[in-house]
């Protein structure tokens, strides 16, 4: 009798915890996968806001093109605005697993990839933003070691990047137009190398927080604004400004990475989907910088800004300036033992692939 209650009880248990577990989930690494394997779940951090250009044209189509390719089975928590840690910080916390993907500026960690953030400094190299795109990536794909060192080292997999359209100079009360012109000029620069060309042009490079650039402009803290068209936009500049010379001085590059551990757990359909939304969104993403680039631009002298169109004697002035400062600042780098001058000179060569007609 007593056999056959417990018989009875066991069987019970078993059939309890086999209903629990119908609807439970685990974890695979971070991502969080149902036991059916039907849903997995994937944190994404950003520190930028849900408002920014680099959400709206490349990080929200990218998932959106995820949960599409793979019949709705990813789902991403997305996390903006710096909520689950610094800007400076996501790299580490991707590789720690507190988020399982990431997107940021590879400026906030110039010593974990100082070779892409030199590429991201440097003047005179992509005129586009499609140009550099899809050059830094192809240069990802066949330079391993740029892979390994600034990437898989750190415990993180690049699955798309993104370079801004080329960081221009903008200017309130002062027009600028050949390099000599920027003698003693405070210019608001994102850091990193664009400090090193400014400083080599005369000019005084300033720290000035993106929020608080407006405030700077207005009251004389700066002279002039080192950006995109789209970031003088975002900072809310067009009433302020008044000139703008374009001799391409430096990028923003962006990407988006996952866990290396996470991304090996994760089955092949859904590498392939994440690699294939990668490859679209950086294409039209290219196309929306590019049209709202343009726009601005146009509205900007609608508006009565004046955007300097150079001589070809003025242009070959920042082309002659700027070979000589990369050539200078590659020498001065020399003993710091990485391939700098290779990796530039392949980089060039996917530029020059993808050059715009």
């Amino acid at each position: 009798m007593k056999a056959k209650f417990y018989f009875i009880l066991i069987t019970m248990i078993a059939v309890l915890l086999a209903g629990c577990g119908a609807n439970s989930t685990s974890q695979s690494g971070g991502a969080e996968v149902t036991e059916d394997n039907e849903t997995i779940k994937l944190k994404v951090a950003a520190y930028f806001a849900s408002t920014s250009p680099i959400y709206s044209a490349v990080t929200e189509p990218w998932m959106n093109k995820v949960t599409e390719l793979t019949d709705g089975k990813v789902q991403f928590d997305y996390y903006p605005g710096e909520q689950l840690g610094k800007a400076g910080d996501l790299l580490k916390l991707t590789k720690d697993k507190v988020t399982d993907i990431s997107i940021t500026a590879v400026t906030y960690t110039p010593d974990l990839m100082p070779i892409t953030n030199t590429l991201a400094g440097l003047p005179n190299l992509s005129e586009t933003t499609h140009q550099g795109t899809m050059a830094y990536y192809d240069l990802l794909q066949e330079n391993d070691d740029l892979l390994q060192n600034e990437y898989l080292n750190h415990g993180v997999r690049p699955i798309l990047t993104h370079v801004s359209p080329t960081f221009e100079i903008w200017t309130t009360g002062k027009e600028l137009r050949v390099p000599e012109d920027l003698k003693g000029v405070k210019i608001r620069t994102a850091g990193g190398v664009l400090n090193d060309v400014y400083e080599y042009l005369g000019a005084v490079p300033v720290a000035v927080p993106h929020a608080e650039t407006y405030e700077a402009v207005e009251k004389g803290v700066i002279d002039a604004y080192s950006s995109y068209s789209m970031g003088a936009k975002s900072a809310g500049l067009e009433d302020l400004l008044e000139y703008g010379v374009f001799p391409h001085i430096g990028t923003t590059i962006h990407a988006l990475t996952i866990n290396e551990e996470i991304w090996k757990g994760l089955p092949e359909d859904v590498q392939t989907a994440m690699i294939q939304a990668g490859k679209e969104t950086m294409e039209l993403a290219s196309e929306v910088y590019t049209k709202d680039t343009d726009a601005f631009n146009e509205d900007f002298v609608a508006n009565g800004g004046t955007i300097a169109e150079l001589t070809q004697e003025e242009q070959d002035q920042w082309k002659k300036v700027f070979d000589d400062f990369t050539k200078e600042w590659i020498k001065e780098h020399e003993s710091d033992g990485l391939p700098y001058e290779d990796v530039i000179n392949m980089y060039k060569e996917k530029l020059e692939q993808y050059k715009p007609e």
